[in-house]
């Protein structure tokens, strides 16, 4: 399904299989499409050369799928294909994808002078989208942090595990897109079509801000599960005093239940009347000495 505008044309896939059909239809290279089924490693480009010596180029890129909820963090990507031929400008989305909507969006927004003006404008927006999507990582982490403090419950830790998957495969997406567009702009057929030469500039600016974003929120996620594991660590450390020192009271009072209770001669209070309770008290009075020392000294001096 197409879908046509002045400058360019939107054709809709459905699944691999559909954009297998789509590429042999209109006879472009088969490995065009290749990884895009693990998008994190898709973007990609290349040419080919037709009889006459013109130059159809061809680029892979991941969009993302963007909500409008500040909570929503999961990094969705959304692969398409750019054909650029002399004569034509063509993206291959999916359907149900909003690349689409957002490519009439930009079109209206900048009137674009030529077809290379849609691509540099739309690879702006893309990094629009991959930092409005780490902003929402970032009210995310804000809020691991501010919990990690407060709990240690599974739900935390789970989202932080997930928070740092979507990281590193944001991360890993924008490594192979780098290259991609490395070779993008060395192509004339590019680079030299462009009106405006700070589009490229702003292009590599957004990259590598989103980038070190990335990075910066990387070492905040490690900072956190840090963070955790301290707490945690505190926690348990803790536990195991109280859980040692209440061992070491009962065991006073149990030391002399064994010594009386020992079947030999001569053992205090064993023929009068008051030889149980008054061993149940000096037990009693230990145990408590015991928790006092416990209880004051200082075990980091």
């Amino acid at each position: 399904m197409s879908t046509n505008s002045n400058q360019f044309e939107i054709t809709k896939f459905k699944d691999f299989n559909d954009l297998q059909n789509l590429i042999e239809k209109n006879r472009f290279p088969s490995n065009i499409a290749a990884g895009i089924k693990t998008p994190e490693v898709f973007p990609h480009t290349s040419t080919i050369k037709d009889d006459s010596g013109k130059i159809t180029y061809f680029v892979g890129l991941c969009n993302l799928v963007m909500t409008n909820q500040k909570s929503d963090y999961e990094i969705v990507l959304d692969p398409l294909i750019i054909v650029s031929s002399p004569n034509q400008l063509n993206f291959f989305v999916r359907e149900n994808s909003n690349t689409e909507a957002e490519l009439h969006r930009l079109t209206q927004a900048i009137q674009p002078s030529s077809t290379e003006a849609i691509i540099a404008h739309f690879l702006l927006h893309i990094y629009d989208n991959y930092r409005t999507k780490l902003s929402h990582i970032k009210l995310q982490l804000e809020y691991l942090e501010q919990q990690s403090t407060q709990t240690t419950q599974n739900q935390e830790l789970i989202q932080l595990k997930n928070v740092k998957k979507d990281t590193v495969l944001l991360e890993h997406t924008l490594e192979t897109q780098h290259q991609a567009l490395e070779h993008l702009f060395k192509l004339d057929e590019f680079s030299n079509n462009l009106q405006d030469e700070t589009v490229i500039y702003n292009i590599k600016t957004a990259e590598r801000q989103i980038t070190k974003l990335v990075e910066v929120y990387r070492d905040l996620i490690d900072a956190i599960s840090g963070l955790f594991s301290d707490i945690m660590s505190n926690h348990l450390n803790h536990l195991m005093k109280y859980l040692d020192s209440a061992a070491l009271i009962i065991s006073v009072p149990s030391l002399i239940a064994g010594l009386w209770g020992m079947n030999t001669g001569g053992l205090p209070g064993r023929h009068t009347s008051v030889g149980f309770w008054s061993m149940v008290a000096v037990s009693g009075l230990l145990a408590f000495i015991t928790w006092i020392i416990l209880r004051f000294k200082k075990f980091n001096d």
